[in-house]
């Protein structure tokens, strides 16, 4: 096992030089080709945090794909994996920059290096406002905005001989959580921004984070339909105002292939990379789901197997995160085997009837429930490619 220690620029380089030449398949299927008794695993501690470095592979490039046939820019969301080496692939790949949900993140992502970041959650602090000025003076960042005071606090940190900083007006399109609720407070906000010299209008955000995991497609479709409906006339109502919005950002995972149709200039999907249990449930008319494989996955060991028809594991709540339905794929486990929280430390596998259980000491491949939590609670990614281990670390968290 080896432990990445070079420069973003230099990261991968023995993954992606054995990738190289090899055309990523048309039809993703849904399978992991990783072996939880492979000899890598022996001497891991558990539980770990194990990625499939094909799978994110191909879920980059198909991901990047789709964009670049729609027309749209790409700038995935580094909430869902917090990491320098997967942004950068993700930049390789064609994307125009990373999305960022926290101070933390678009640091990390800037100290590596990476540009074309966007900070997509109003902050409201002078700290916040300082680092962010910092970030924007030695490598540039687009902000989101939803009230009048945040513009002000930007305008207090922004020295003289420092270039505009973009704001971007965010919309409340159904999430009611942050955004700007009415045509006209965003046309308002808009004025507000474009009145001081330091900041650049750059254009709206519409981020329908409360329909990407509507399991019914007819639902789903009708808030995704209703989000890009409000978009599209305040771009409109902007546009009247004497306002053109450059950037139209949102999208997730859930809603990006009919948000491909419009009304978004760019898309801020995040978890197809790793895919989890959640969005699993979440398919189409036809019952498919979204084209991406399970790429992240943590490792266990059986602990214990005292009771008929189910064994213990060494991954619980520190390992997996509870805000999601169980995972729906564990590898190494027999067909049908379903896992429970069993507590901090631990979960419960149940095999089905007349199925051999897995024997104390085995090694399990669990899915992730919820896969941005789930990363937040470990300090490393272990990735593998054809026998091979790399350590990534996972960064931007609080206090870490």
């Amino acid at each position: 096992m080896s432990s990445y220690t070079g420069s973003p620029k230099t990261l991968c380089r023995t993954f992606v030089r054995q990738r190289s030449g090899r055309k990523i398949p048309d039809e993703v299927r849904i399978k992991a080709i990783l072996s939880p008794e492979q000899a890598i695993f022996r001497d891991l501690n558990t539980p770990a945090l194990v990625v499939d470095f094909r799978a994110l592979q191909a879920n980059i490039a198909r991901m990047s794909e789709t964009a670049r046939r729609a027309g749209l820019a790409l700038r995935p969301h580094a909430k869902t994996h917090k990491s320098q080496e997967i942004a950068v692939l993700q930049i390789r790949a064609g994307a125009v920059g990373i999305a960022c949900a926290t101070v933390e993140e678009a640091e990390m992502l800037a100290e590596a290096g990476i540009g074309g970041l966007l900070l997509t959650a109003p902050v409201m602090a002078e700290t916040k406002f300082s680092r962010i000025a910092k970030i924007h003076r030695e490598r540039g960042i687009t902000v989101v905005v939803d009230h009048p005071h945040q513009v002000k606090g930007f305008a207090s940190k922004l020295e003289i001989g420092d270039r505009p900083l973009p704001v971007v007006v965010d919309i409340d399109v159904g999430q009611r959580r942050t955004g700007v609720i009415s045509v006209a407070d965003a046309v308002r906000l808009a004025q507000v921004v474009a009145a001081e010299r330091k900041f650049e209008f750059a254009g709206i955000q519409g981020y329908a984070g409360h329909a990407q995991h509507i399991v019914e497609s007819g639902q789903r479709r009708i808030a995704t339909s209703a989000a890009a409906d409000l978009v599209r006339e305040i771009a409109e109502a902007l546009y009247h105002a004497g306002f053109k919005s450059r950037l139209v950002t949102g999208s997730g995972t859930g809603t990006f292939q009919q948000d491909c149709h419009g009304p978004y200039n760019e898309l801020q999907v995040g978890s197809y990379v790793f895919m989890d249990a959640d969005y699993a449930r979440v398919v189409d008319e036809a019952g498919a789901g979204p084209p991406f494989e399970p790429s992240l996955f943590a490792l266990a060991t059986v602990v214990s197997v005292n009771r008929p028809g189910e064994v213990t594991v060494d991954a619980g709540t520190k390992a997996l995160a509870t805000n999601g339905p169980p995972p729906c794929h564990i590898v190494g486990a027999a067909a049908g085997s379903t896992y429970r929280f069993a507590g901090d430390e631990h979960g419960i596998v149940a095999t089905p009837p007349g199925q051999m259980s897995p024997a104390l000491g085995d090694r399990l491949l669990i899915g992730a429930t919820h896969c941005d939590p789930t990363v937040n609670l470990h300090a490393r990614y272990h990735v593998v490619a054809e026998g091979q281990m790399q350590t990534w670390q996972i960064r931007g968290r609080y206090g870490a």
